[in-house]
């Protein structure tokens, strides 16, 4: 008896970690390039192309879904807001485009980011969305995956943004930063 009743709390205490995992998700849609479609419930799941997608909760404020080749990246910024990325075969990654989500009045603009740096351009993104796109410029540039590097709040200095990030390089950490006009449009990394 007391072996089916330990047995018991443990299935009904997995069962609440398994729901906990997904709590966090707020609803949203997005596009990505490819194109690729990613679909949230609130509380999840995320649903890429139209299928499940299995979800891994790293933190309440970042998960990663991934679906074949596909691997979707949310990060929830302190407003609730989601921020969306994508990894995909063939080194393709970029930012995806919040379509609808509650309480984002913005859209941090999709790009693929096969084209040449200075073809690449944020759009007049918003200060909240910089720092997901700061990330996929880093992750294409130093092939490495968006969810591996980390991404500070940008600021302005001077006529200028930047938004400072860093990756762990296996030797140790390597610092960049992103720069972008007064408008928001991406200008360089280094």
């Amino acid at each position: 008896m007391r072996r089916l009743i330990t047995a018991g709390c443990l299935a009904g205490t997995s069962m609440m970690l398994a729901t906990a995992a997904q709590a966090d998700v707020p609803f949203f849609n997005a596009t990505c390039p490819g194109p690729i479609e990613v679909h949230a419930d609130e509380g999840g799941p995320i649903y890429v192309d139209g299928r499940e997608a299995r979800l891994k909760r790293f933190n309440g404020n970042y998960y990663e879904a991934r679906s074949g080749s596909v691997t979707i990246s949310l990060t929830i910024r302190p407003d609730g807001s989601p921020d969306v990325s994508y990894t995909a075969k063939g080194r393709a990654n970029g930012v995806c485009r919040i379509k609808a989500a509650p309480g984002a009045g913005i859209e941090s603009r999709a790009q693929g980011f096969d084209a040449p740096p200075q073809q690449r351009r944020s759009g007049r993104a918003s200060m909240g969305s910089l720092p997901a796109f700061c990330r996929g410029e880093a992750s294409a540039k130093f092939d490495v995956r968006p969810s591996e590097i980390t991404t500070n709040m940008a600021f302005k200095t001077g006529n200028r943004i930047v938004v400072q990030g860093n990756y762990p390089d296996g030797q140790g950490t390597t610092f960049f930063n992103c720069w972008f006009d007064a408008n928001g449009n991406f200008m360089s990394l280094n």
